[in-house]
């Protein structure tokens, strides 16, 4: 009896290669990996994003203290003991510190600065805008485009109450 050498000749169970079972264990274990890597990669990147969203809260805190200092003096404070706002000066992973400007009563910068390698730095500000007879305030937060020990520097102010603050190159503003 005569074997056919058609190749579609499925009559017969197919002979094992273990040359091509070692290739499908070899590919099937590269796809497990990379789909656990696939899985994994967001979750490593939460520390830093804890750690920052730490910086963006007391920053943001911070300015909210000097709104409501602002609105019932005539200058902005330059101290965080004096805001009573129950954040300290320094954590494991940033330096605070309210950076007093030229004229007080117009605006004030507060910085959060990166203590921790890969971790992006902070500049809030608060600015004082006469609509009138009235002053208002409007507030912004930068941060840096990459990990920085450096804040940013001082955004431009805005024109008027409806005009936007810019964050100056290298920072992006937050939108919360």
């Amino acid at each position: 009896m005569t074997r056919s050498s058609n190749n579609n000749d499925f009559s017969q169970p197919p002979q094992p290669n273990r040359s091509s079972n070692v290739w499908i264990w070899i590919a099937a274990g590269t796809g497990c990996v990379m789909i656990i890597a696939a899985i994994a990669l967001p979750f490593l990147n939460q520390p830093s994003k804890g750690r920052r969203a730490e910086a963006q809260q007391y920053v943001s805190s911070i300015l909210k203290s000097q709104q409501a200092y602002r609105s019932e003096k005539p200058t902005f404070s330059n101290s965080l003991l004096e805001l009573e706002v129950g954040i300290k000066p320094e954590t494991t992973d940033y330096s605070y510190k309210i950076v007093p400007q030229p004229d007080r009563s117009k605006s004030v910068m507060v910085t959060a600065q990166s203590k921790t390698t890969g971790l992006k730095s902070y500049t809030g500000a608060v600015f004082a805008i006469k609509n009138g007879a009235n002053v208002t305030t409007v507030t912004a937060i930068c941060e840096t485009n990459l990990s920085s020990s450096i804040p940013p520097t001082m955004p431009a102010p805005p024109k008027d109450e409806n005009s936007r603050i810019k964050c100056p190159p290298g920072s992006e503003m937050l939108r919360f």
